[in-house]
């Protein structure tokens, strides 16, 4: 199996580190014109073409309606393209001619977007197109790059959304399913090997463990969110669903994932907030499952977001739309920043999104290619591993007939609870003993600091743009673990006590701190690299 992964474009050569997981990806380097062009993955990347045009999708194909990114040559150019939500995150800076889908390979001078720094704290991850830094952009979805003579000129395409009757067009839950299955089968009978699919209790991957025909090659695998993790609704809900199904299963302990904050930014960079070093644990030891035959990994990603779980209030104006982006508090709060900043970049964008903006239809895809920037971990973090990843949900056909169920199926996942009633597997009126409280964070945190310690924030750095006395907070605050701190936790998740608390204002102060951690903790080690 051959994937490209990832690419860097620029004038000077340079000696790269891709392999980060050392799983034996592969670099090749070649050139155009004045240009180095570093293309790195699984397999023979240099068959990863196709109409003459270089393809980091999985399996090979030069669509631009599913996840993919296109480079090609063309009249003494390099033209990079990406899908129609940008669902493989790419970066250039334009003052140093370079392009990369690494978005710290793109650092040199480290001039602070001050918008593009508002952005980020408001959201958690880099939007509208800018980051932290003035010189670093990213590109918008279905967008192309024009690298020559010495310029990076960038061109918007019109939306095929516009164009594929999105608006208009009417679906049945027999056509989604329908058009679902067509996608994985196909997919399944062109490749070979076990196929990894990361099972949670929810319904999308179940969906996905259902339409494999061959069950025999699947491998699920499960981590808990719970204290105590074996307990969580989503190990016993997917141990339930490997049991009907008859599929290979097990649970993944999850229990020192701060330790890879720094792979988490090799590979994700200033583009993000610390985030998935989680999922870096659950690959890790997945991979420690030598019996593993050529696999590739399916994926639920965004499948929620289509099928209806995301409820949305109106959003009449800028100041709304970090709903759209969905942030689950995974952010630092505005009133922590120093800088002055303005609202031009929120409010362009605003306007030129406003059709979405107003139909219920559309938000969805406002969330998604806001949020693709963080959430492409789930399809880029195995494919480091050496697992090339495909996943039914970031296809435009497929996406446009769940977006096009009738309102009343796709409000709450009608859809989905009906269907699966039909299939035998609404494992939720099963009456299953289950733990639905959510503490992962927490209690791996505390693990963490019991054996480590966080490494603090750089106040002398960072006091420059952010509040000194939260900066100073937040240092106390997570790594000494007070009695006070233990209770707090446990009653926060406490179904009704929990909720009680929260309604009169009580937080649980040291998650926020540990969020706000994230947040800066990222911006800090960006102003630190060095190329």
């Amino acid at each position: 199996m051959n994937k490209i992964i990832g690419f860097l474009i620029t004038k000077e050569k340079v000696k790269l580190h891709v392999d980060f997981f050392n799983v034996g990806l592969r670099l090749i380097t070649l050139t155009y014109g004045n240009y180095y062009i570093y293309l790195w993955g699984i397999g023979d990347i240099e068959n990863c073409k196709i109409s003459n045009k270089f393809s980091l999708s999985f399996p090979l194909h030069d669509s631009l309606f599913d996840r993919n990114v296109l480079i090609y040559f063309e009249n003494g150019s390099i033209i990079i393209e990406n899908d129609w939500l940008g669902s493989i995150p790419v970066f250039y800076n334009e003052k140093e001619q370079s392009i990369s889908t690494i978005s710290n390979f793109c650092i040199k001078n480290k001039i602070i977007d001050k918008d593009g720094l508002a952005g980020f704290c408001e959201f958690g991850y880099s939007v509208f197109e800018h980051t932290i830094f003035e010189d670093i952009k990213f590109m918008r979805y279905y967008s192309k790059l024009i690298v020559s003579d010495n310029t990076i000129r960038v061109e918007y395409k019109d939306d095929p959304v516009f164009k594929n009757e999105f608006l208009h067009s009417v679906s049945t839950t027999e056509e989604v399913l329908s058009k679902i299955h067509e996608y994985t089968n196909s997919i399944e009978s062109r490749i070979s090997g076990e196929i990894i699919i990361p099972t949670s209790g929810g319904y999308d991957s179940r969906l996905l463990n259902y339409l494999v025909k061959d069950k025999s090659r699947i491998r699920s695998f499960t981590y808990g969110i719970s204290a105590n993790q074996s307990e969580s609704f989503e190990v016993v809900y997917a141990k339930k669903l490997s049991e009907i199904l008859g599929t290979r299963w097990e649970m993944i302990e999850l229990d020192e994932f701060y330790k890879y904050i720094d792979k988490w930014f090799e590979v994700y960079g200033i583009s993000t907030h610390l985030h998935g070093m989680y999922h870096i644990e659950f690959y890790s030891k997945i991979l420690e499952r030598k019996e593993l035959s050529k696999p590739t990994l399916l994926s639920g990603i965004f499948g929620d977001v289509w099928s209806g779980n995301v409820n949305y209030p109106d959003i009449t104006n800028p100041k709304d739309l970090v709903i759209a982006g969905y942030t689950h508090g995974l952010n630092l709060s505005l009133k922590y920043l120093k800088v002055d900043f303005s609202d031009e970049l929120k409010n362009n964008f605003f306007i030129n999104n406003r059709e979405y903006l107003n139909s219920d239809k559309l938000k969805p895809l406002v969330t998604v290619r806001l949020k693709i920037i963080l959430i492409s971990y789930l399809t880029i973090i195995p494919e480091y591993f050496g697992i090339p990843t495909w996943t039914p949900f970031l296809n435009l056909e497929i996406v446009k007939a769940i977006l096009s169920l009738p309102e009343r199926e796709r409000k709450n996942r009608m859809w989905q609870k009906n269907l699966y009633r039909k299939l035998g597997i609404n494992i939720e009126e099963m009456n299953l003993k289950v733990r639905k409280d959510n503490q992962l964070d927490y209690v791996v945190a505390k693990k963490y600091i019991e054996k480590y310690k966080f490494e603090p924030l750089d106040l002398k750095l960072l006091k420059t743009f952010f509040d000194e006395e939260r900066i100073i907070q937040i240092n106390d605050t997570l790594n000494n673990i007070t009695l006070f701190t233990e209770v707090i936790n446990k009653l926060m998740n406490i179904r009704k006590i929990g909720g009680v608390l929260r309604r009169i204002g009580v937080q649980n102060k040291f998650i926020r701190a540990l969020y706000d951690y994230f947040v800066l903790k990222a911006i800090e080690k960006g102003l630190k690299y060095v190329s």
